[in-house]
């Protein structure tokens, strides 16, 4: 591929056709048997590009453990138990919930199921969240007007977009979100756990509307109501067995997409529950904030780990539909990385010494400008500066500004 980067401060956009993404598809009430044991349940989402998430059910005379089980909120509780009824289980019957990685799409039921169901929560050692790191940055409770405000937008939210339970929970709920130290098997650098851009400074600089600090800790406190993250009752690391569903899965840490993302091998029988890490048709996020020095790094590695997994036959995703080259949908995913890499250096080629924010308007549609836009531009140029192909400094506004070879 020919990168080209259009000229600067050229608004068109060449109109193109979108192909299919089957990740987008709403949600399907079917539950179908992927493998022998293994359900596939999906339920519905409301995420950017994304119509539905893929519950896993692995089957075995306990009767079975679920791998992701979607958004929090009464749609997706009851869609779930519509799944499972069609497939002659209730939720009580549940007897471990394994969450890939910190999103509430993957993590949101499962800490309704740990309590419902008494189940096993299982998540890789360093699952976290965002609302838990801003946590334990502060590690003081609120005052009364702001967790008052916070309920309030956090009920509003509630009620628009139909999640976060029958009831909003108050500060009582979250007392152990000011206790401890959550971020205690997180190696998230501080420079970047202390960037998180919800209305704050963000690594690269140059934000001209920050959020006043008293409302971005209302917002926090709002999305941690609604996205309290569960607690996990084992953490594994990689290289870890579980037994499910009468096969034996083993833990394989990926991260990249999340520092905590986990993905299940199967070696007899040649299956990947692939979470995030490797979709069928779309590629996942990678941000440069929170994840590490260099995640696109962490993520191009890690997608080689999965690729040499032996006889790998079938991939399970957690948006899309399963899919048999799990090597090959590696190797397009990587090619789409060095794609975008090239659109870097092109459009610094042709724009000089620049911002993230400018550089991301190159390469991005218009459409898409925003802070994922310029996280996602953030990590790749970080990629290229610690591999000595692209250089970096700070302008008098306190910008990163970046030059790529």
């Amino acid at each position: 591929m020919t990168a080209t980067a259009r000229p600067p401060g050229d608004p068109t956009e060449a109109p193109r056709p979108r192909p299919h993404k089957q990740e987008q598809e709403p949600a399907s009430e079917a539950v179908t048997e992927v493998a022998p044991g293994i359900i596939r349940m999906q339920l519905p989402i409301w995420m950017p590009g994304l119509g539905h998430v893929n519950t896993y059910g692995l089957l075995d005379d306990r009767g079975l453990a679920v791998v992701d089980p979607g958004l929090p909120g009464p749609s997706s509780w009851r869609a779930l138990k519509a799944r499972l009824k069609s497939a002659g289980f209730r939720i009580r019957d549940i007897h471990t919930v394994i969450v890939t990685h910190s999103h509430p799409d993957h993590f949101g039921g499962a800490g309704r199921i740990k309590s419902e169901a008494r189940a096993n929560l299982v998540a890789h050692r360093a699952f976290t969240t965002w609302s838990l790191e801003e946590s334990k940055r502060r590690n003081k409770l609120p005052s009364e007007q702001e967790q008052a405000e916070a309920e309030r937008i956090a009920a509003a939210a509630a009620q628009a977009l139909d999640i976060g339970g029958e009831e909003i929970p108050t500060i009582a709920d979250h007392a152990d979100d000011y206790a401890g130290d959550p971020l205690r098997d997180n190696p998230t650098s501080q420079m970047q756990a202390d960037s998180v851009p919800w209305g704050g400074e963000t690594p690269w600089g140059g934000s001209k509307h920050p959020m006043p600090p008293l409302r971005r800790r209302i917002l926090i406190r709002a999305l941690r109501l609604l996205f309290k993250p569960p607690d996990p009752s084992q953490r594994v690391v990689h290289g870890q067995r579980l037994q499910l569903a009468g096969r034996e899965w083993v833990s394989i840490h990926t991260p990249g997409h999340t520092i905590d993302h986990l993905c299940l091998y199967d070696p007899e029988h040649g299956i990947l529950i692939s979470g995030d890490h490797v979709l069928p048709s779309i590629t996942p996020h990678i941000s440069g904030v929170g994840n590490g020095a260099d995640s696109l790094k962490s993520y191009l590695q890690t997608l080689d780990l999965v690729a040499a997994l032996d006889g790998i036959s079938l991939g399970l995703p957690a948006h899309g539909h399963p899919f048999d080259d799990v090597p090959g949908r590696v190797e397009a995913i990587k090619q789409h990385h060095r794609e975008r890499m090239e659109l870097l250096a092109a459009a610094s080629r042709a724009l000089g010494p620049a911002t993230v924010q400018q550089l991301s308007h190159e390469i991005f549609p218009k459409k898409h400008w925003g802070v994922m836009a310029e996280s996602e531009t953030f990590a790749h140029l970080e990629h290229l500066v610690l591999a000595g192909e692209a250089e970096r400094w700070r302008d008098s506004k306190g910008r990163l500004i970046y030059r790529v070879a």
